[in-house]
C-alpha cells in the first residue's frame, strides 16, 4: 500500500491511497468550517439539499438510475464534527475501471457526477430550489426533534452543552431548530457560495493506483486558488469547578455521563492518549467494562470516548437511578487507579493488541483508509496506518501514567430515571 500526501497549487490538500486489494476506489471531497451555532444548520441543510439533484444529472431518480448503471456505484453527503471543526463531505464509491465488463470510464463518469453535485446544483430565483430546502427543512428539524428517542446519545450531547456551554465545541452538529426556520432558499445559496470559495479542502482517494492528478483535475481547478488554513480548535486543559446538571425524565434506567479534560500531557501525546483510553474504558477489557459494568454490575453499559483534537473524554453509562451514586465513585476510583499506574502488564499488553488490531483492520476498508488518514491530517500529522502502529509500540506504561495524571472531571450529567419502561434506552 502507498500513500502520498501535498498541497495543490490552489491550496487543496490531496491524500493518495494505492492499493491493488480493492476491486472499487473511493473518493472523499472534505470542506471544513469552523463550527459555529449560526451555521451549523446550514451546513447539515446543505448536505441533504445537495444530495437532492443537480443541472447535469437530475433529481435523485434519475442519479439513482445512473449509479445503477455504472455498476451500483454510490454517492454519498454528510456533515459531522471534529473537535471545532464541521465539515461537509462528498464520498463516491465505484467498480475500479479494470473490472469494467465493456472498459467504460467509470471513475471519469462518478467524478463528473460528484462535480455536479457539489458544483451545479439545482437553483431558481437567485437561490435553491424552494420545494428541495423546504422539504430538507423539515426532515433536519425531525432528525434534531428525535435526538430524545435515543436516551445514550441524547444524554451525551446533553453532557456537551452543559460543559462547553461558552465553547464552539457545544455546538451541536446539525444546528439548532430555531436557526432552521431563518433559512431561505437564498440565504442558503449565498452560504453555500462563501463555503466553496473559503473552507479548507481535503480531497483524498483510495484505490488502484492511477493518475489522480488527471482525475481530479476538473474538481481541483474549479475550487478558487488561495490559501485555505484549516481551522483550529481552541483547547481549554484547565477545570475552575464541577459543573453538576440533573434532568429528570419518565425512564427507568439513568444514563450518567461525566465530560472530563485531559491536560497538557495528553495533548503532547496522542498514542499515549489512545492507551490509556483503551485501557481505561473504550475496549472489552478496560477498566470500566471488566469492573464497573461485569464485576459489580453498576451499569448495563459504561464505556469511554476521547476527542483528541478537542483534548477531552466522555464517560457515558447506563445504570439504576439507585446505583447512580456508586457508579460514579466506581468510575472515579478506576481512573486514580490510571493515575497511579496501577494497571498490570497483561492489561496494557491487551489494550496495545486492541489498537494495533483496529489499525490492521482498517486495511480491509478503502472508507475507513480513507477516515484515518483524514484524521491524521485534522491531528497535525502524516502518519499511515503503519507508522501510527510503530508509534503505539513505543508507547510505554509511565506515558499511560502521565497521561493519566492529568485528566480531571469537569462536568457530570445525569440524566435521571424517575419510573417508566426498563427495557427503554
Amino acid at each position: 500500500m502507498q500513500y502520498s500526501t501535498f498541497i495543490t497549487a490552489s491550496g487543496i490538500v490531496r491524500c493518495d491511497i494505492f492499493s491493488n486489494n480493492f476491486k472499487t476506489d473511493c473518493i472523499t471531497v472534505n470542506l471544513f468550517m469552523p463550527l459555529d451555532i449560526e451555521t451549523a444548520s446550514s451546513i447539515a441543510l446543505l448536505s441533504a439539499v445537495l444530495k437532492r439533484g443537480n443541472e447535469k444529472f437530475g433529481e435523485m431518480d434519475k442519479i439513482g438510475a445512473f449509479l445503477e448503471k455504472n455498476y451500483g456505484a454510490s454517492l454519498s453527503v454528510s456533515t459531522s464534527k471534529a473537535g471545532e471543526l464541521q465539515s461537509l463531505s462528498f464520498t463516491i464509491r465505484f467498480l475500479s475501471d479494470r473490472f469494467a465488463i465493456e472498459k467504460e470510464p467509470v471513475a471519469q463518469n462518478l467524478v463528473s457526477l460528484l462535480y455536479s453535485c457539489i458544483f451545479e446544483p439545482i437553483t431558481e430565483k437567485g437561490g435553491f430550489k424552494a420545494s428541495f430546502v423546504e422539504q430538507e427543512k423539515q426532515n433536519l428539524n425531525d432528525k434534531i426533534a428525535s435526538i430524545i428517542n435515543d436516551k445514550r446519545v441524547y444524554s451525551l450531547e446533553k453532557c456537551k452543552q452543559a460543559m462547553f456551554e461558552h465553547e464552539r465545541y457545544g455546538v451541536y452538529e446539525y444546528g439548532d431548530i430555531n436557526m432552521i426556520d431563518k433559512i431561505t432558499p437564498q440565504g442558503l445559496y449565498r452560504f453555500y457560495q462563501k463555503l466553496i470559495n473559503s473552507a479548507a479542502l481535503f480531497i483524498s482517494y483510495a484505490g488502484f493506483e492511477r493518475d489522480t492528478s488527471g482525475l481530479l483535475k476538473p474538481l481541483c481547478d474549479k475550487f478558487e486558488v488561495q490559501k485555505r488554513p484549516l481551522p483550529k480548535t481552541t483547547v481549554i486543559n484547565e477545570v475552575s469547578g464541577i459543573k453538576e446538571v440533573t434532568e429528570e425524565m419518565n425512564v427507568a434506567q439513568s444514563k450518567l455521563n461525566l465530560g472530563f479534560r485531559l491536560g497538557k500531557a495528553a495533548q503532547d501525546d496522542l498514542f499515549a492518549t489512545k492507551m490509556f483510553n483503551v485501557i481505561f474504558g473504550s475496549s472489552p477489557t478496560s477498566k470500566l467494562f471488566m469492573n464497573v459494568r461485569e464485576k459489580l454490575s453498576l451499569c448495563y453499559y459504561c464505556s469511554s470516548i476521547c476527542d483528541t483534537l478537542k483534548n477531552v473524554m466522555f464517560v457515558y453509562s447506563g445504570v439504576e437511578t439507585e446505583n447512580v451514586g456508586k457508579a460514579q465513585d466506581e468510575i472515579l476510583k478506576q481512573l486514580e487507579h490510571m493515575k497511579n499506574g496501577e494497571f498490570t502488564d497483561e492489561e496494557f499488553d491487551n489494550a496495545r493488541a486492541y489498537l494495533i488490531d483496529s489499525y490492521v483492520q482498517s486495511a480491509d476498508s478503502l472508507s475507513t483508509l480513507l477516515f484515518m488518514q483524514t484524521a491524521a491530517y485534522l491531528a497535525g500529522h502524516k502518519l499511515t496506518d503503519i507508522q501510527q502502529i510503530e508509534e503505539i509500540k513505543k508507547v510505554t506504561k509511565q506515558r499511560v501514567t502521565a497521561v493519566a495524571r492529568e485528566v480531571a472531571l469537569d462536568t457530570v450529567y445525569l440524566l435521571k430515571g424517575v419510573g417508566g419502561d426498563k427495557n427503554a434506552n
